[in-house]
């Protein structure tokens, strides 16, 4: 175990930030090599990293999801099962962004990126504090909007309230204490029928 590594207290890190650690080596850049081929270190991307699991740090996959890919904040499933809004937690860490939709494939999870136009993407997101760090997140209104955002289209009421009831197996209770001036405001800024439908059923 590396001593240096010891002395990290928040993941993932970058770069610059462990070259820096590393500063007492005359090659950081090799040393940085050896880490990752003995497994002390881990590569999410291209100069972004997180420890092994033998140093025994909590990871937390919104402040990686928010790290990874950006700007993003986490939504969709992810944001709903952590409201629990669903019944089950999502296989896949779910964002959106205004950029392209990606995923990455890494050895800490699955990360999910879906396309939001910017107008829309702006509203019904915050901060959310976890030990030190702190990361965004959709408001419970926003990720089941930016669901509804990218399902395929809705007909009508009955359609949504099936889509909500039987396939996301939302509880009718907790759709009712949402706040329905943020879904008014999120359908106009979408422009999508399946919001329109939302603000409809919610009225």
């Amino acid at each position: 175990m590396t001593e240096q590594l010891l002395n990290i207290s928040h993941q993932p890190f970058d770069y610059q930030y462990l070259k820096g650690l590393l500063s007492g080596y005359r090659y950081p850049r090799n040393k940085i090599s050896t880490l990752l081929g003995r497994g002390e270190i881990i590569s999410l991307k291209s100069g972004l990293y997180v420890l092994s699991e033998r140093y025994g740090r909590e990871l937390v996959p919104g402040i990686v999801a928010n790290l990874l890919y950006g700007p993003s904040y986490l939504s969709l499933d992810h944001a709903l099962a952590s409201y629990g809004l669903i019944p089950e937690l999502a296989f896949q860490v779910t964002s959106v962004t205004t950029g392209r939709k990606k995923i990455f494939e890494t050895a800490v999870g699955t990360f999910s990126y879906q396309h939001l136009k910017p107008a829309y993407y702006s509203l019904g997101y915050q901060l959310w504090q976890s030990g030190d760090s702190s990361y965004l997140i959709a408001t419970p209104e926003k990720a089941l909007c930016d669901k509804l955002y990218l399902a395929p289209r809705l007909e009508d009421v009955a359609d949504l309230e099936a889509y909500l009831f039987e396939d996301l197996r939302i509880d009718p209770g907790r759709l009712r204490e949402l706040d329905r001036k943020l879904i008014s405001r999120l359908a106009g800024l979408a422009g999508k029928r399946n919001l329109k439908l939302l603000k409809e059923m919610t009225r």
